[in-house]
């Protein structure tokens, strides 16, 4: 598969990104076997529409519905591009495993692939990749917009989508290959991973300044995604790189925490609601989402994180607002005891560790703590379910769709800025205090309700156990903290890699190198392989190391 130049492009998209529903905009399909790019871009409202087409892909798969897919080659409902960067950051850490008897899961749960085909890396990379493509196309095309286009707002917005798809790539794949709206060739060269970090660097950081501090539509690039974007990096840069960057990551953290644009939301589990989006006391947190509507966007991307973590003999709309479910993603008991409940493991239930702490949103009736045989094939019987994510607005009623969730993936959150800041302190970063470290930890586990001790600045640098195992690294209560705040929200792979904890023998949990009781694995496994469906097609690329 090539998607490094697109000649034509369907201007639809689900998303109402713009404040408005789709058909305020006129959309015209256009056949792509007529209609060029040049051609397509016509309109004023031609560029809305092809900039809301590049923010669609991490929702959608394909156009018309969601059997649909824009890329021939992959499935729709099992690759949206926000399915896959979940299940990968996710299924292969000790916060997921997966039930279902398909090919990939135990390669996935046990980190265990080669270079052979795998629907969630294939979807990963491709889409990212053409989300690279699309945007490429739409810088190439603006410059002829008509004078009411805002072609400085809307060029960087696109240049912020095509970097977050690079991110994605280069923290997943390391060295993909490399193109830009200036690029002529159709096999492009490959990147370096440290390469592509700089470029990003440059990039986002010319960007910033063009783009609104703060957006004025929900679901659009602003200066604090940018910012956002910019201190993940830094938090790990030294995996990128081989040079840590904890100052960096202090200053952008603090440009989002000085303007008090945003603020934490009272209620934790009212931020992954089917009205996150409309709820101005979840909202207020939500730094960058992936837009949902179960009626106007649908796909399988929320909803196999949301329906996907249901038994179809327990879920019902009125309690989760979605019917039945696909018994597949479940916790595993290293997640359950990050939650630091003092009780005998023997008298844990999902209803008195809520009251311990209430982000801990799950479901333990008829399941054991750990998972104690397989993955596969036990989702009711082994290893606790989560409902951290829902189909039912903070009312209590249910979406608007009972098979297409309406909750918003906040794939940037203001909790996460605290985390950062406060790990890049302890680290040694400059810029930054403890004691305003020690308070943002505070004010998360005081939302919480927590009944955890008191946070102090030994606490921030100590060693401690991961997630009550033997295994114990610096600075491991914030990791620990990460996990309690956020869980199943895309992060952990990256958080575990960071840490030295991802492929190596010291942590381990059930099914880890496809052995129940967990051991480690090659080195390898901390980036996947470049698809041999790119490779086949472009002798400029390499192979990553170890496959």
């Amino acid at each position: 598969m090539k998607f490094y130049s697109i000649k034509s492009i369907i201007l639809v998209s689900a998303l109402t990104l713009f404040g408005g529903c789709i058909g305020d905009l006129d959309v015209m399909p256009l056949d792509p076997n007529v209609m060029t790019a040049e051609d397509a871009y016509s309109t004023p409202e031609s560029y809305t529409q092809g900039l809301k087409k590049i923010y669609s892909v991490w929702a959608l798969s394909g156009q018309k519905d969601a059997g649909s897919s824009d890329l021939s080659d992959l499935n729709a409902g099992n690759t949206v591009l926000l399915r896959c960067w979940w299940t990968l950051q996710e299924s292969t850490t000790d916060e997921v495993k997966c039930a279902w008897s398909d090919s990939w899961v135990p390669q996935v749960n046990g980190l265990s692939w080669n270079t052979a085909k795998v629907e969630s890396m294939e979807g990963l990379y491709h889409r990212s990749m053409y989300i690279v493509s699309i945007a490429n196309d739409f810088l190439k095309q603006l410059n002829n917009a008509p004078d009411e286009v805002d072609r400085e707002r809307y060029r960087a917005e696109a240049r912020f989508c095509r970097a977050l798809a690079y991110y994605v790539l280069m923290d997943a794949f390391a060295n993909p290959p490399f193109v830009t709206e200036e690029t002529t060739s159709t096999l492009p060269e490959q990147i370096n991973r440290k390469d592509l970090f700089s470029w990003l660097e440059k990039e986002l950081t010319a960007i910033r300044s063009l783009l609104p501090e703060q957006t004025d539509e929900y679901g659009r690039a602003d200066q604090h995604t940018v910012e956002f974007l910019l201190a993940r990096m830094y938090l790990n840069a030294e995996v990128y790189t081989g040079t840590p960057r904890y100052t960096d990551c202090i200053t952008y953290c603090k440009y989002i925490l000085g303007s008090n644009d945003y603020s934490l939301a009272d209620n934790y589990a009212e931020l992954f609601m089917a009205n996150n989006g409309e709820n101005t006391n979840a909202r207020k947190e939500i730094i960058f989402p992936v837009l949902a509507d179960g009626n106007t966007t649908q796909s399988y991307g929320i909803g196999a994180i949301i329906v996907g973590s249901r038994s179809s003999s327990e879920g019902t709309v009125v309690n989760y607002g979605c019917n039945g479910g696909w018994d597949g993603f479940r916790s595993t008991g290293n997640l359950i005891r990050a939650f630091e409940y003092e009780a005998e493991e023997s008298a844990w239930t999902a209803d008195n560790l809520n009251s311990h702490d209430n982000r801990a949103i799950f479901y333990s009736t008829g399941r054991s703590l750990d998972i104690k045989t397989s993955s596969i094939g036990t989702f009711t019987t082994e290893g606790w379910s989560v409902f951290k994510f829902t189909n039912l607005n903070s009312d209590g009623t249910p979406g608007k769709n009972s098979v297409f969730p309406d909750t918003d993936f906040p794939l940037f959150r203001l909790a996460d800025v605290y985390l950062m800041y406060a790990e890049s302190v302890a680290r040694g970063g400059e810029g930054g205090s403890e004691s305003q470290a020690v308070t943002y930890i505070q004010d998360l586990r005081k939302r919480a309700k927590t009944g955890y001790s008191q946070v102090d600045a030994a606490w921030l640098k100590a060693s401690a156990s991961i997630n009550g195992s033997t295994a114990s690294v610096n600075f491991g209560n914030i990791l620990n903290e990460r996990c309690r705040e956020l869980y199943w929200e895309a992060t952990r792979r990256t958080d575990l890699i960071r840490y030295g904890l991802f492929t190596s023998n010291t942590y381990t949990w059930a099914e880890k190198g496809g052995v129940i009781t967990g051991v480690g694995v090659d080195k390898r496994y901390n980036l996947f392989p470049i698809p041999v469906s790119d490779i086949s097609v472009n002798g400029n690329l390499q192979q990553n190391e170890g496959y």
